[in-house]
């Protein structure tokens, strides 16, 4: 998380001492969660501020106004996102081709469980088409989901080419981000969760295995 910190402050006048990385990290994670919470619209500087609990031109002084704040908000649920996938890779090195297909849906389906991350990415969405940076983000996390679902399909169905493996990545990337819609408007209480959960990861395995 550091390193991406690191990259968020480049736009920043002046060198950044260990003290003040720390002082940006609160700032970043305040305008984190008020934008999962308050979306783009409701994301101010003087709210990351009162959040944070420091004054404005505190806030201005790391991230110079709201874009470039927003910026590093994506840039942070990238490298969110990232760690989740190596973790994940690490971790099912040596398990079975349907193993792993279950571990990654399960870590998945968990995320869009999650309302600061369905915030989050409601938000991404919304954005990417008048964004650049959320467009940027948006494409990367596609991308890399992807590339790991192809994988993963390619485990439980050896047989198929390239164009149906993405296919199915694609359909499988479409499930899950309808899912974090639907989970994101919090209807129906954990009970019913749960069950559309469930019944996400059973589609979900029919459309790998075909």
């Amino acid at each position: 998380m550091r390193d991406t910190v690191i990259e968020s402050l480049k736009k920043k006048d002046s060198g950044t001492t260990g003290k003040g990385m720390g002082r940006a990290q609160e700032i970043l994670d305040a305008g984190r969660r008020l934008f999962a919470r308050e979306g783009y619209a409701g994301l101010s500087m003087r709210g990351v501020a009162a959040e944070t609990g420091v004054s404005l031109s505190t806030v201005q002084h790391y991230y110079r106004d709201k874009d470039t704040l927003v910026e590093a908000v994506l840039m942070v649920q990238m490298d969110l996102y990232q760690a989740a996938v190596a973790e994940l890779s690490g971790s099912l090195a040596d398990a079975g081709p349907e193993a792993r297909l279950r571990a990654a849906m399960a870590l998945f389906l968990a995320e869009a469980r999650r309302p600061e991350v369905g915030g989050v990415f409601m938000e991404i969405w919304s954005l990417a088409n008048r964004h650049p940076a959320a467009a940027q983000v948006l494409d990367q996390v596609r991308q890399r989901e992807r590339k790991q679902f192809m994988r993963l399909v390619q485990g439980v169905a050896p047989g198929l080419g390239e164009t149906e493996l993405a296919r199915r990545a694609r359909l499988m990337i479409a499930l899950i981000e309808g899912l974090t819609v639907q989970l994101s408007r919090g209807d129906g209480g954990e009970e019913e969760t749960t069950a559309l959960v469930a019944a996400a990861e059973t589609a979900l395995l029919g459309v790998a295995q075909g």
